[in-house]
């Protein structure tokens, strides 16, 4: 029995929206320039969430937050 993992499933569903999309987009009577700026809007602001979360949940070792003349007995400095 074929059983779609939650993967799968969120795959599937971006895949149809992105495909419900850009038929809508294809369709649409508006001027070349601007379609072209739409259709691509998505894309980058799913870019531009993706790196900035990225970003927020990347933490340093603490060997890298320590400058040269600290010693190891020095607390680590609050970020």
């Amino acid at each position: 029995m074929f059983v779609l993992k939650p993967k799968q499933l969120n795959w599937a569903m971006f895949f149809l929206l992105g495909l419900g999309y850009f038929s809508v987009m294809s369709h649409l009577e508006i001027n070349y320039f601007l379609k072209n700026l739409i259709a691509i809007a998505p894309i980058q602001v799913a870019a531009i969430i993706y790196v900035t979360y990225r970003r927020w949940n990347c933490q340093l070792p603490m060997e890298e937050l320590k400058t040269p003349n600290q010693q190891s007995s020095d607390p680590p400095p609050n970020l």
